[in-house]
């Protein structure tokens, strides 16, 4: 099948910068990419996050342009070092099938995102209010003094039925997670997991730290780059998995992936536009039995048309809704 390609360069302000364990994150870039066939029409979304070790913005724009305005699937080969760019393609091409499948909606749960610091004491209480029950707060900018302090009174002011996903982004020490581990026993039933707190490399360490803890550890930046996909094996890690599928390649490979392990995935965003955002849920949607909250909780990190605009935070994700404003996003841009 032969596609003609069009593409649309955005550029994106977060509306407060996002603070990681990586650095401040301040604006986000991307491609649209428009496939137009004799069977339809289908849209895709390039998404890097160069500090995951994907390609960088400027790489996905080369190997789209060295593709002259045209593709023949058959013979379209997207090196491994290109995996934002290969999901763009794969997900969009995947669409022309789908468009034939009358689907009901899918309605996910959605985990709300804290900012570090203190600035997540007053975000906490206005998502509780919205009635987000689990949330992910960003650990491991700050000290761990000032981090569990805070993180006291966060757990003061909520029921015993809210959990936490503490992500630290590799940005741990061994001394530094063992102070967290040691700390947080007493919170145990409220914390769902912890999320990459050491860098690639220390998957074993970490393993060492969950058993010894009995702490569910998933990973995260692990999963990305050239030896990223050998932990995606249930034999080489037994925890929990962060999928952000606009990292992860091809949409096939993630199946394949997921078809194994979808139960000990967590689905996560790179913030994508709504584009994006609609393949990842498709992805999402054929996995059964699988509890864990979305962490999709990005739509109010911008202000522009590329999201579902919302006075406030949902803690519900509706695929139609979200369908709905990429048609939106694709009528305007091509």
């Amino acid at each position: 099948m032969k596609f003609l390609i069009s593409t649309h360069f955005y550029t994106r302000r977060f509306i407060n910068p996002l603070e990681t364990g990586h650095g401040v994150w301040k604006v986000r870039e991307g491609i649209l990419i428009k496939l137009e066939s004799e069977k339809g029409i289908c849209f895709g979304e390039v998404a890097p996050i160069p500090f995951f070790h994907t390609e960088t913005i400027d790489e996905a724009r080369n190997f789209i342009n060295s593709l002259g305005g045209s593709i023949d699937m058959e013979k379209l080969k997207i090196p491994q070092t290109l995996p934002c760019t290969a999901f763009a393609f794969s997900s969009a091409i995947a669409q022309i099938n789908q468009a034939k499948q009358a689907k009901a909606d899918r309605v996910f749960p959605v985990a709300g995102l804290l900012p570090s610091g203190a600035a997540s004491k007053v975000i906490l209480a206005s998502k509780m209010a919205l009635g987000f029950k689990t949330f992910k707060w960003k650990i491991g900018v700050h000290s761990f003094e000032e981090e569990a302090q805070i993180f006291d009174s966060l757990i003061g002011t909520c029921d015993s039925k809210i959990q936490f996903r503490l992500d630290a982004n590799a940005s741990m020490s061994e001394d530094t997670l063992d102070k967290w581990m040691q700390y947080t026993q007493k919170y145990r039933s409220q914390i769902e997991f912890f999320e990459q707190p050491l860098p690639v490399g220390q998957e074993s360490q970490m393993e060492v730290f969950s058993a010894k803890y009995e702490m569910p550890i998933a990973l995260d930046e692990s999963l990305n780059g050239p030896d990223g996909r050998r932990w995606l094996d249930q034999d080489n890690w037994s925890g929990l998995f962060v999928i952000k599928s606009s990292t992860q390649g091809s949409i096939d490979l993630i199946k394949d992936c997921l078809s194994k392990l979808g139960t000990r995935c967590i689905f996560s965003s790179s913030f994508e536009t709504s584009i994006g955002l609609a393949n990842c849920l498709e992805l999402a949607s054929v996995i059964e039995g699988n509890s864990f909250a979305l962490g999709f909780d990005t739509q109010s990190a911008f202000s522009d048309d590329y999201s579902v605009t919302q006075t406030s935070p949902s803690p519900l994700l509706s695929l139609f809704e979200i369908k709905q404003n990429a048609t939106s996003i694709t009528a305007n841009v091509f």
